[in-house]
């Protein structure tokens, strides 16, 4: 089974779904704090933002067949293994405030903006690696990632 472009956007796909309920489980574990809970519909709504982001640009792939590249297994095996273990730190935090939240959240942004870095220094080979439609689309998400990194970090600074 050949992997592609499509098989790296699931990934960030299961990603995103697994932020999304760590953070409805700590709207839950502070059901009480209205406060709290604005701010975490207001993370899983950029979270709902960017899985739509990644399901169109599936879409889109697969309806331009000739954007859709291959991964070599072995390349893929190591972005599989990166992801994998990422996955496995990603724990419910006992979080009471949304200065802590903001913390939280901040710095799982930043591990994933470092994982999609670390994705695409292994998409790259060869130099014409970095020239593929991949490299280009994983680009496009990295920027987006900073992008929302800084949105983040001034509403935290505003929060207090």
């Amino acid at each position: 089974m050949a992997y592609n472009t499509i098989d790296l956007i699931d990934k960030a796909i299961d990603i995103a779904k697994k932020r999304k309920e760590i953070y409805i489980n700590i709207a839950n574990d502070n059901y009480e704090n209205k406060r709290m809970n604005i701010v975490v519909n207001t993370l899983v709504k950029g979270l709902d933002k960017n899985i739509d982001c990644y399901n169109r640009l599936k879409k889109y792939i697969a309806q331009n067949e000739e954007v859709l590249e291959n991964i070599d297994f072995l390349v893929y095996d190591k972005i599989l293994f990166l992801v994998n273990q990422f996955k496995k730190r990603l724990m419910n935090p006992k979080i009471s405030d949304i200065k802590s939240l903001l913390r939280f959240s901040l710095n799982l942004e930043k591990e994933i903006y470092a994982l999609f870095i670390a994705i695409q220094g292994r998409l790259v080979v060869k130099e014409e690696d970095a020239k593929t439609n991949t490299y280009r689309f994983l680009s496009n998400i990295i920027k987006e990632k900073e992008e929302y990194i800084k949105n983040l970090e001034v509403f935290a600074k505003r929060q207090g």
